[in-house]
This record gives structure tokens, C-alpha cells and sequence, in this order.
């Protein structure tokens, strides 16, 4: 990604529409039924600890993003390797994404259209912002963040005549297995895939310090998740989300001031399509970055429109159906993205640490001796 830069606020919005995601439709921390905003809030809190291993990493390598630093301290065969696992993840979850976006589309916007068809055309858009880089999207993102606040706040608002605040009763009626089951899934989808950023940010303007950047992002991106989520239990309770894949444009439906304003899941439909959009993007950036530095390309962008068409095409089949992709983001992706979210950065950021405290050591022992 040379000579594509973006500055240390499109990086922060870039990471709060990443985190938004899909998890605004599907909701987040539903394993704890009722208590899924306290799960939201434990999540949260892990990923600090996260986010933070993630910064320190960059920090080290200023310039360098997750596959040049692989190359740095594990050498070229194990770098490559370790980068090939982490190309996959970024690859997979882009997938899931792409999935979620085909099943939402099939089930409640286009239901009597053919599928393929605006995921053709979505894949389209992908391709072009793709080719056009980090940079471009990143400036895009800034208009469109005020939009997705904006109707993120004003539904909240307008729905709280619909809230009960006894759906959020009794708390910790399901046990505390049940909330730390909720928050994990919250931990691992999707706070914890923000790992792909770090395979993509190698260029950012003026950054003074990475912590800023991911901390701001996974409060603001985290606080709007546990908005959603608090909102869905307080319209339509635990009972019912459990039902349902997505629980957002349900409770939004329920909406209404009169005859004057109604069906505002349509607002709902935008900010999920704006997030998807990004985080899509990023996903697909981050594949194409870590095959040209593992091959050896000089520019990641001539592969860039294979790697969407495979995502795509991997979309359709790489699930049965949407109730077996429910039982596979809830029970499955948890354990399986835990290595690359946290065990494959956890090894890279000890290395890291030590070298850089040998790095240290020696040159104060050269100046010494000087």
C-alpha cells in the first residue's frame, strides 16, 4: 500500500464502521439472553487489553504493517507461513460477511430477486474502492460516519415510547456461564476481528500513538453496538431475538408516530449497508496487502478483483444454509478466530518485545562502550 496514506481520524472512524459491521443487524452477546448488554460491556473490556497488544506491535515498526513485521522477527519461511494463516482469516471473515449481506438481502430486501444479483453489483462497488485504496475510502468514511451516528441516534430516540424495562429482568437469571459465553462471542465477533487492521495499517499520517486510534475506535464503535443491542432486548425482549436472525430492523419496524413516520428499518438498512461496505473493503485489502508482500508484488491492486470474485463465490456454498451460518458464528467462530485474534498477535507482540529490549541492551552497551 505504498503512497496511500490516511490520517489518524479516517483511521478511527474506518475502525468504528469496521466494528458496527454486520453485529448491528445480528445484534451481539445473544448466548446471555437478557443480560447480552452486560456481555457487550465485559467484551469491551477485554478488547482494551487487545486493541493495546495490537498498538504496540505497529508501534515498534512504524511504517510496517502485520506481514512486514512477520517477515522482521520469524524470517521469511516462518513469516510467510504465520502470514498465509492470517491472510486465510482475513479472507474468511470478509466471506461470513459477504454471507450475512446475501441471506439479509434474499430474506428481507429483495426477496423475490434473484440473490446473485445485488451481490454482483455490491461486488462491483468493492472492486473499484479496492483499486482506488485505503485513502480514498478513508475520506469517504468521514461523511458517511455523521450519517451512521446520526440515524443510529435518532432511532434510539424514537424508540424509546416502544422500551420495557423489565425485558432487561431478572439479571443474571441464565448464570454467569451463560454471560461469559455472551461476552466471548461479543470478544470474538466482532471486536476482536479488528486484528485485520493491523494488516493494513502501514501508512497513516501523523500518528503519535496507535493506542488513541484503536482505543477511540473500540469505545465509539463498542458504545453504538451496546446501544443496539440494549435497545433490541428493551423492544422486543430476549425471548424473541432468540428467534430471530435479525432482531435490529424487527424492533425498528415497531417504530411509528402515527401515520407520519413509519417504516424507518429502511435507515436501519443503510447503516447496515454502509458498514458491510467498509468492512468488506478492509477485509479485502488486507487479503490482497498480505499475498503481495508474501509473493513478492510490487502493487496489490492487479489481484485485487480475483480475491473479491473468490470471496464472493465462496459466499454462496461456504454455508448450507442461514441457520447453519447462526450455529457456526455462534458456537464455532468464537474458539476457531481466537488464534488468530489473539494466540498468533500474543506470540508476535512477546517476540516483538524481546527483540526490541535486546535492540535496546545492545545499544546501550555499544554506547557505553564508546
Amino acid at each position: 500500500m505504498k503512497n496511500e496514506v490516511i490520517s489518524e481520524r479516517q483511521a478511527t472512524i474506518l475502525i468504528i464502521l469496521f466494528i458496527i459491521g454486520s453485529s448491528f443487524l445480528a445484534g451481539s452477546g445473544g448466548q446471555a439472553k437478557q443480560d447480552a448488554w452486560i456481555a457487550v460491556i465485559i467484551a469491551i473490556t477485554w478488547s482494551i487489553i487487545l486493541l493495546l497488544i495490537f498498538s504496540r506491535i505497529l508501534s515498534l515498526f512504524p511504517g510496517k504493517d502485520l506481514f512486514d513485521i512477520l517477515q522482521i522477527l520469524m524470517g521469511k519461511f516462518l513469516g510467510n507461513l504465520i502470514s498465509i494463516l492470517m491472510i486465510w482469516f482475513a479472507f474468511h471473515d470478509g466471506t461470513l460477511i459477504l454471507r450475512t449481506l446475501s441471506d439479509f438481502t434474499s430474506a428481507l430486501v429483495f426477496d423475490e430477486t434473484p440473490v446473485v444479483l445485488p451481490m454482483i453489483f455490491f461486488t462491483i462497488l468493492l472492486i473499484w474502492c479496492t483499486k482506488e485504496g485505503i485513502e480514498v475510502l478513508g475520506r469517504w468514511s468521514e461523511f458517511f460516519i455523521w450519517v451512521v451516528i446520526l440515524i443510529f441516534l435518532t432511532i434510539s430516540i424514537l424508540a424509546i415510547p416502544q422500551m420495557n424495562i423489565s425485558r432487561l429482568k431478572p439479571i443474571l437469571n441464565n448464570g454467569v456461564t451463560a454471560l461469559l459465553k455472551g461476552a466471548f462471542s461479543s470478544f470474538s465477533y466482532p471486536l476482536g476481528e479488528t486484528v485485520i487492521f493491523t494488516m493494513v495499517f502501514s501508512n497513516i499520517s501523523k500518528v503519535k500513538n496507535y493506542k488513541k486510534t484503536f482505543i477511540l475506535g473500540l469505545f465509539i464503535g463498542g458504545g453504538l453496538i451496546l446501544l443496539s443491542t440494549l435497545r433490541n432486548t428493551l423492544i422486543l425482549g430476549s425471548n424473541t431475538i432468540s428467534r430471530v436472525y435479525f432482531p435490529s430492523p424487527i424492533a425498528i419496524s415497531l417504530i411509528h408516530l402515527g401515520e407520519l413516520l413509519e417504516r424507518l428499518e429502511m435507515l436501519a438498512v443503510i447503516i447496515f449497508l454502509v458498514c458491510i461496505f467498509v468492512k468488506v473493503c478492509i477485509c479485502i485489502f488486507a487479503v490482497c496487502n498480505g499475498i503481495s508482500k508474501v509473493f513478492g508484488f510490487d502493487d496489490y491492486k492487479f489481484i485485487t478483483t480475483p480475491v473479491a470474485l473468490l470471496m464472493l463465490s465462496f459466499s454462496f456454498f461456504v454455508y448450507k444454509s442461514i441457520m447453519e451460518m447462526s450455529f457456526w458464528t455462534s458456537n464455532i467462530w468464537p474458539y476457531y478466530s481466537f488464534v488468530f485474534e489473539v494466540i498468533i498477535p500474543l506470540i508476535i507482540f512477546v517476540v516483538a518485545e524481546i527483540r526490541s529490549r535486546i535492540l535496546v541492551a545492545t545499544s546501550v552497551t555499544t554506547g557505553n562502550k564508546g
